[in-house]
């Protein structure tokens, strides 16, 4: 048997052994020589399984001591508010869900995202409370970005761990109004760099009138988006901004104003509302791209679906859920360490909308 094929049934041997509590967490592991012995197998081939088990975060090895069994945390807590809002969000819990199953990690899922703005906090906070009382160990939460009062909801939702310390990594939408003191862990994008992308493109386009749609209320990443799209045009000569409007709420009335006006370019708040967009402008007799370029962002299937295709930033859904998940882990070896904020970049994917 190759040597790489072996190393890979040595460490699935390991990890089976670890997950059903042969190893319990924070006991010594097997040395490279017992597992050398048990195996019958090379050095480095011993080597090279347990360095797939330090990769999956399951086995650390202190220098001079030895290798131990990773502290294991029985369940991690996801709060998505916004997952059926929001076509990103699917995408990034399921991969998260899968890197935990991969370790040996379970989650307790609060799904909240089909309330009404008006029932979402009592709700919110009884899902944290829960959590606390069931004993999980670390807490991933994408704060409440719908309703009237969000920001008292997010306060008492993070009170209700820190007060507990549990460790929580805030996903994609920080909260830039907390004091140093009481900032939590964040993975994210960019936002304002998003809109900026975008407003850059359809600007070189040759777009000199730019208006920008959202699906509904604007969230604070669309609000993001929206302000670094108006930043990319205050750095041009001779293009403007010409506007923002409600897709949901303002169809007829974004119709109406763009048969008498028409834009050079629709800037979206998301591929759903470009696909939608596309939609209006064939009712009223605009061509995308000939008359109008239109992008979205996110880079969901839909966005190939249509024609024209549209063009869109992409997010990375894997790798943000895999920088959740390590920074979770990381919080947990490091509780006074400073708190990290993570940006990831988001690539621009030019497809027929934008293309004349």
């Amino acid at each position: 048997m190759k040597v790489e094929a072996k190393y890979c049934e040595i460490a699935d041997r390991l990890r089976e052994d670890i997950l059903s509590g042969k190893y319990s967490p924070g006991s010594a592991f097997p040395s490279l020589k017992m597992v050398c012995r048990r195996f019958g197998v090379s050095y480095l081939t011993a080597v090279k399984a347990l360095e797939s088990l330090k990769d999956l975060g399951l086995v650390k090895s202190q220098n001079g001591v030895g290798t131990f069994v990773a502290r294991r945390m029985a369940t991690i807590g996801l709060v998505m508010p916004m997952l059926k809002q929001v076509e990103v969000y699917p995408p990034i819990c399921q991969e998260f869900s899968r890197l935990c199953l991969e370790k040996g990690v379970s989650i307790d899922f609060a799904d909240i995202s089909a309330l009404r703005s008006d029932r979402v906090r009592p709700v919110v906070v009884a899902a944290a409370k829960r959590m606390v009382a069931d004993g999980v160990a670390g807490v991933v939460f994408h704060p409440v970005d719908f309703g009237d009062d969000t920001h008292e909801t997010n306060r008492e939702v993070l009170d209700i761990f820190k007060s507990a310390n549990i460790p929580v990594v805030i996903l994609d939408t920080d909260i830039d109004s907390e004091p140093d003191e009481d900032r939590f862990d964040f993975v994210g994008v960019d936002n304002f760099e998003i809109g900026k992308f975008l407003g850059r493109h359809v600007i070189e386009r040759g777009a000199k009138k730019i208006f920008f749609t959202a699906w509904s209320d604007m969230s604070a990443n669309v609000r993001r988006r929206l302000d670094g799209l108006v930043a990319a045009i205050a750095q041009r000569r001779g293009v403007r901004f010409v506007g923002s409007g409600l897709y949901l709420s303002e169809s007829d009335a974004l119709a109406e104003k763009w048969r008498r006006s028409p834009p050079d370019a629709v800037v979206c708040s998301s591929d759903l509302v470009a696909a939608n967009v596309l939609k209006l402008l064939l009712r009223i007799g605009k061509k995308c791209p000939r008359d109008i370029l239109v992008t979205g962002v996110d880079d969901v299937n839909l966005a190939t679906l249509v024609s024209p295709t549209i063009t869109t930033v992409r997010q990375p859904c894997a790798e943000i859920a895999a920088t959740v998940l390590e920074t979770l882990f990381w919080r947990f070896d490091n509780p006074e360490k400073e708190k990290r904020r993570i940006m990831l970049a988001a690539d621009l994917v030019v497809r027929e909308s934008t293309t004349r």
